[in-house]
């Protein structure tokens, strides 16, 4: 949970901000936080945006 409330601090900062970070993975869009990021599943926490989320839990595995 640690690492769910730092990133739903960078996310806010980076919208406070004007900013919006893209990741990408092998060229597919995985998450996107900040200013761009629209309503989705982890809205509730930040303006956080995933768009695989299947993508984003292999990273966290390896």
């Amino acid at each position: 949970m640690e690492e769910l409330n730092a990133l739903k601090e960078i996310a806010g900062d980076l919208k406070e901000k004007g900013y919006t970070l893209n990741l990408y993975k092998n060229g597919k869009l995985i998450i996107r936080i900040g200013k761009g990021a629209r309503s989705g599943l982890l809205s509730l926490f930040g303006p956080i945006e995933v768009k695989d989320l299947k993508a984003i839990l292999k990273l966290i595995e390896d």
